[in-house]
């Protein structure tokens, strides 16, 4: 710093001080000076002419204390106040406009080079950093996260902005000397702007703010109204001191005052009116993307203070009054005495019985809005008229017939239905479910009153995917339109505890009956039977039907450029062990073999037994070499001795290897490769007493 002071000139010499100077020399009856000495220090004693001269610069400067100081004030309110979302960042975003607002009273006040450039540093803080704050501000206000590596990677470019500024009389990158005028005066606004200004800092901050705005502006249509005018207010506020910024760039205005810090004061007033009066950082938006206002059933949405932030217009007819009027209001204030059944709802989650002032019986439910940031969580409340349900469900409840019915099937599930609405516009309801259809639907008779359709479907095929559970439905649906039966099987449950149900659907009079009856039992019986026709029932591989099965499965689903191999294996000396030792001895012989395959081979190839002393398997997905090596393996496995009861048995198994695409790219065609192979390892080793492995391995030709 001592080596930049001696590059400057006597005119470049502290400007303050030679402000004073010509002041005084201008008024020289009034001059009562000291020595001006090389430490740059003065002083003087003006008359009041002369002090006059003084009067803007310090009631500014004054101003821009008190404005910093609010700044600063303002930010540790949020700071230090309830930890809501944004909080943290909003107040991080104010002490920061602080700065830079201090930073432009201290280089009114300076007097010499160093404390200016103390006060230039808080200029290029702000317009590193504020941009990147508000940005993030602006993410959070509309409901989108920003992870720390992505605000880690935006503060980049303003690190090295702020380093840069700080050590700009070693370089002048950030700007080009002089820093004083003609007459002595300090520069806030350089004469040319460096090349890490103009390539850089500049375009970065304007391209962060510009995201920013755009932020607010393009996510206008997906906030709750009663945020809207907030949003459209938080993106003007940001355009005065924007300009002002852009204004000091490009050269309008004073270049010995900073303009900015006294835009930011001037704004004070309304951004403290913003965050304090309207409390537009407390109302976080919450999604609001589904047009819902043609919905038949009234429809609230509360934010997480159970404030109404936009309700529909069949609960504006509900509540007899106006959305406009009803929106950031509570719920107690809107609902009146209607209120402790809805409360009930929010704090359970479960659904609720209300009665309203003009008779009718509401069924609410809620349904809870979830988004990334966990604090905007909101919720819907909607309102289902089942005041005619409740009527018939008094009526079905009075029939004596019905109800002898009810109760001598109660173990089978039993939902009423009946067409709502006016026509074009009508749908299927529950008006009524016993306790086995609820028990088998997962869920509560209460909640399945006043269920439609495809909400009693969705939980009858809650076991199924959504392409089986979307059909179900538009067969249900078609059957009922058209009056006519439809019967089916459906799927409960997850995969660890699933249910089968037969579903019959038939029309009663005007309204569908739906019968539910458990096939859980009958079901397993089925797979477990369908499972025992495609293995063999003595070494638990797959039998023949089982093997060509999957086995073409696996080749059909293969890649076009897929390998693999197809081993066929034939026990050589079986027959007489068989004869010798007996049957029973036999099938413990090819018990043992074909474990001995599965644990050779990998978990997912396919091993079968077409029948006798013979086994097959298709190994997929490896080389030709390393299907040789497996296939050598397993002669050397097969040929070990096998102990059976008190006897060691020798009992070596030819293999005829073919694989694919080489020698075929069908099943029938590697079987018919891989087993005249076998044969021919077969007839070699006949009637050989010296046999190696090498002997009883054939690869196909």
């Amino acid at each position: 710093m001592r080596w930049a002071f001696q590059r400057m000139s006597e005119k470049n010499r502290p400007p303050r001080l030679l402000k004073w100077r010509k002041a005084v020399e201008q008024f020289p009856e009034s001059k009562a000076c000291a020595q001006y000495n090389d430490t740059y220090s003065c002083v003087w004693a003006p008359k009041t002419r002369a002090i006059a001269t003084m009067n803007l610069e310090i009631v500014l400067s004054v101003l821009l204390c008190i404005s910093s100081v609010c700044y600063a004030l303002l930010g540790m309110r949020f700071i230090g106040g309830k930890h809501e979302v944004g909080n943290i960042l909003v107040g991080t975003t104010f002490i920061i406009i602080g700065i830079w607002v201090l930073g432009g009273a201290i280089e009114l006040m300076a007097t010499t080079y160093v404390v200016f450039s103390i006060g230039r540093m808080g200029h290029f803080l702000g317009t590193a950093l504020v941009p990147v704050a508000l940005l993030v501000c602006f993410r959070e206000y509309t409901g989108a996260e920003t992870s720390r590596r992505t605000i880690a990677a935006l503060l980049i470019v303003p690190i090295l902005s702020v380093l840069v500024a700080a050590t700009n009389v070693m370089h002048e990158f950030m700007w080009y000397l002089p820093a004083t005028n003609e007459v002595g005066e300090f520069l806030t606004r350089p004469v040319e702007w460096g090349p890490w200004f103009l390539l850089l800092h500049a375009p970065y901050g304007y391209a962060i703010v510009g995201i920013g705005i755009l932020t607010l502006v393009m996510h206008s249509t997906a906030v709750a109204p009663a945020h809207r005018r907030g949003l459209f207010i938080l993106a003007g506020a940001v355009f005065a001191p924007a300009i002002a910024v852009a204004a000091y760039d490009f050269g309008l205005g004073s270049n010995t005052i900073s303009t900015v810090p006294i835009v930011f004061a001037a704004m004070l007033p309304i951004y403290a009116w913003l965050v304090i009066g309207e409390q537009i950082i407390g109302f976080s938006p919450l999604a609001y993307e589904t047009v819902f206002q043609n919905m038949q059933d009234p429809v609230v949405i509360v934010d997480d203070k159970e404030r109404i932030i936009g309700l529909n217009r069949g609960a504006e007819l509900l509540l007899n009054v106006s959305e406009s009027e009803a929106l950031r209001e509570s719920l107690d204030s809107v609902f009146g005495q209607e209120v402790p059944e809805i409360h009930k709802a929010l704090d359970t989650g479960k659904s609720q019985k209300m009665l309203t002032t003009t008779g009718r019986i509401l069924h609410v439910q809620v349904s809870p809005i979830t988004t990334k940031a966990a604090a905007r969580n909101g919720r819907v409340l909607m309102f289902h008229d089942i005041s005619d349900v409740e009527k018939t469900q008094k009526e079905v409840g009075g029939s004596e017939m019905l109800q002898r019915t009810l109760v001598n099937h109660s173990v089978n599930g039993s939902i009423r239905m009946r067409w709502v609405g006016e026509e074009g516009a009508r749908s299927l309801r529950c008006i009524f479910s016993n306790a086995a259809a609820a028990r088998y639907l997962k869920t509560s008779r209460e909640d399945m009153l006043g269920l439609t359709a495809g909400g009693i479907m969705k939980l009858a095929s809650s076991g199924m995917d959504a392409r089986d559970s979307e059909d179900l439905l538009e067969r249900f649906m078609e059957a009922a339109g058209n009056r006519e039966v439809i019967d089916t099987e459906v799927r409960v449950g997850t995969d660890s505890s699933q249910e089968w149900l037969r579903l019959i659907g038939e029309p009663v009079g005007n309204d569908v009956a739906v019968s539910l009856f458990d096939m859980t039992a009958r079901k397993a019986k089925e797979i477990h039977m369908e499972s025992i026709a495609w293995l063999d029932p003595l070494t638990g591989v797959l039998n023949r039907r089982g093997f060509e099965r999957d086995a073409a499965k696996r080749l059909s689903d293969s890649d076009d450029n897929a390998t693999g191999a197809l081993l066929y294996i034939d026990l050589n000396d079986f027959k007489q062990i068989n004869d010798k030792c007996g049957h029973e001895v036999g099938d413990q012989l090819l018990t043992i073999a074909a474990e001995r395959l599965r644990t050779s081979l990998r978990s997912h190839d396919i091993i079968g037994r077409p029948g006798g002393d013979e086994f097959v398997a298709l190994v997929s997905n490896v080389e030709p070499e390393i299907a040789e090596k497996l296939a050598a393996r397993l002669t050397r496995r097969l040929e070990e001795p096998y102990s059976v009861g008190a006897e060691m048995l020798h009992c070596a198994a030819s293999i005829g290897l073919a694989l694919y695409p080489e020698h075929a790219s069908t099943l029938t065609g590697l079987l018919r490769a891989a087993d005249e192979a076998m044969y021919r390892a077969k007839a070699r080793c006949r009637g050989v007493s010296d046999i190696s492995d090498t002997d009883l391995l054939e690869k196909a030709v």
